[in-house]
């Protein structure tokens, strides 16, 4: 097979890659790169210089490309309309494109905050999802990740790891039923992305795969603290809401625009739809 993968710059999609390089089904490789570089080499790659923004130039590839392995995303854009440009229309131009070379295979990394009034990355990732159905596949997969961890990444549930472990304190969010995690360590999103790939399924899935249990503010922050022999520090959810609204209104950003609706958006599931085993918990 011949298969295209963006967002092998990132520390998650690199590790994704290095499966299908290593995945004998898979003879050639084409990986896309815009701002960074690959970070790998190997026989089977090949490099493409790709701006899902103004539009994906496939013609170096040779027909047919079987099929298209997505990653790449804006995920704390501080401008929202850079979210429709590169998550919605970038995404549709990336499959028309790859259609045009004989793809029916599209496998999509989507989130599970995939939902309306969830914030402009997740609805532009929705609306993605919605595009990419109505075509004629013969295996659409999309997977919708919780909050991955484990990438020393600099938001999200590794920001409170960081905090924890270099200054002995954690935020306690509480105050909200809304707040609500399933985080997944990225060994497991990893080992279940590659177990996917390797399946080649047909039809369309969709699959949202999340940590063992699902837990909400306190309880994160109660796991981190005990790990990590850190002090939680109780913040009143309301209290956190309006101060960064505050911000904001001054122009001030602690955070991007839409995070906020992100974290207090529905979500398309509490636990895992896929049959790849998630074993590894938070630590408790």
């Amino acid at each position: 097979m011949r298969a295209l993968f963006t967002g092998g710059s990132s520390k998650l999609g690199a590790r994704v890659l290095q499966c299908v390089l290593e995945d004998e089904q898979y003879e050639e490789v084409w990986c896309s790169q815009h701002e960074q570089a690959v970070p790998l080499s190997h026989p089977k790659l090949r490099v493409l210089e790709l701006d899902l923004k103004d539009g994906p130039d496939l013609r170096e590839i040779p027909p047919p490309l079987t099929q298209v392995i997505h990653f790449a995303a804006a995920t704390h854009a501080r401008l929202e309309q850079q979210y429709w440009e590169i998550n919605f229309e970038g995404t549709v131009k990336l499959m028309e494109a790859a259609r045009s070379l004989g793809c029916r295979r599209f496998f999509y990394a989507s989130t599970r905050c995939a939902t309306q009034g969830s914030g402009a990355y997740a609805e532009s990732k929705l609306a993605a999802e919605r595009e990419l159905e109505k075509a004629d596949w013969e295996s659409l997969v999309i997977v919708r990740p919780a909050e991955i961890y484990g990438l020393a990444a600099k938001e999200g549930i590794d920001s409170l790891l960081r905090v924890a472990a270099r200054f002995h304190f954690v935020p306690l969010l509480w105050g909200s039923r809304k707040v609500q995690f399933a985080p997944i360590h990225a060994d497991d999103f990893v080992a279940i992305a590659c177990a996917l790939l390797s399946e080649q399924r047909t039809g369309i899935h969709f699959l949202d795969v999340c940590g063992p249990e699902p837990l909400n503010g306190v309880a994160v922050a109660s796991r981190i603290a005990r790990y990590y022999r850190a002090l939680p520090i109780p913040l009143w959810w309301p209290a956190v809401r309006l101060l960064l609204q505050g911000f904001q209104s001054l122009g001030i950003s602690p955070v991007t625009q839409d995070q906020v609706k992100r974290l207090e958006g529905r979500k398309t599931a509490t636990v895992s739809s896929t049959d790849v085993t998630v074993n590894r918990s938070m630590k408790r």
